[in-house]
This record gives C-alpha cells, structure tokens and sequence, in this order.
C-alpha cells in the first residue's frame, strides 16, 4: 500500500504532539518509546523511522512546544500579557499538565538530557525572554516573571490541599500583576 506523500510528515506530527502531551503528563523518563507510540496510534517500530533515539525525541518535543510558549508573550501588550498570565497561573492550567506549558513539567528532565537538547531549551527559552521582554522593557523583570509563573505552576502541581494551590497561583498572579503594571 502506498501513502500519500505528507504521509510521514503529518505522521512524525502526530507522533510529536502526542507524545509532547504524554511526557509532560506522566514525564518523560518514566514513559517508554511503547506507551508514546502507542498514545500515537502507532507501533514501536515505526518511532525509530521518525527519531534515532528517545533523546532525539525530548529535543524535538522541548522545541516544538517552547515555540508554543513563545508565542504567548509575541506581540501582547500589557492587557493581553495580564490575561496570558492568568490564564497560565490557572487550576485548570495546574490540572491539565498535558496541554500546557513544558516548563513546569519538562525542565527538570531537561537539566539531566545530553549537551543538545539543553542547548536547544536554553535558545527557546531565551527567545520567550526576549518577548516578554519587548513587553516589559527590562531583562531582570522577564526572567522574574518567568522563573515565578513557572515555579508557582511547579509547586501548585506538587501541593495536596487545593486551598494552599489556590493561594499560591492567587498570589503570584498579583505579583506578575504588579511587574506588568509598573511597565505600563
């Protein structure tokens, strides 16, 4: 059977976002090249016709979905960054670690990849910096917001009473709030 020319293309995709969903919900570690094809729909085999190792695997997730979490900060002017942020600092965005950012679930995993794929999370994040800080007009303050919104999703993950988690994302959504307000 022959398939359509995209066919690999759109398969290496699919592969791409399941298995970027999959790795910030359950890790990357702990989740073998079996569970991640198979959440694609696909056999074991057929990874190795996409990505020469798992490895190669974290460095493409970490750079697709970093360009994602760029795109948050490109071009958003203060009223739209505050709403970003929110958003970002949500329950909904603590409980759903799959379809959010990779920060908060990936970056441990990042620190103990190979040389590459630290780099390449090292230029992603570096350009979501430089996107924020367009916005804020300072490199400190971007790296502040940056490290609070990521830290508070990290810690509000880890937390056991929902009141503490509330707590948490409340108040550093008035933090960021206060940086954004001070660049107005």
């Amino acid at each position: 059977m022959r398939y359509p020319p995209d066919y690999k293309a759109n398969a290496r995709a699919r592969l791409l976002e399941t298995a970027s969903a999959l790795a910030k919900e359950k890790g990357f570690g702990t989740t073998g090249v079996d569970a991640l094809m198979a959440a694609a729909g696909m056999t074991s085999g057929a990874f190795y016709s996409h990505f020469k190792s798992k490895p190669e695997l974290l460095k493409a997730i970490i750079e697709h979905e970093l360009a994602h979490t760029t795109a948050l900060f490109t071009g958003k002017d203060t009223a739209a960054l505050r709403k970003a942020f929110r958003s970002y600092l949500s329950e909904q965005h603590v409980a759903h670690p799959e379809s959010g950012c990779p920060l908060p679930a990936l970056t441990p995993e990042v620190a103990r990849a190979d040389a590459a794929t630290r780099e390449v999370f090292e230029q992603q994040l570096v350009q979501a910096k430089d996107q924020l800080q367009a916005q804020l007009s300072d490199d400190g303050h971007a790296w502040a917001v940056i490290a609070q919104v990521v830290g508070a999703v990290m810690l509000a993950r880890a937390m056991a009473s929902p009141e503490a988690r509330k707590a948490l994302l409340q108040d550093v959504r008035q933090s960021v709030d206060a940086l954004l307000v001070t660049q107005e």
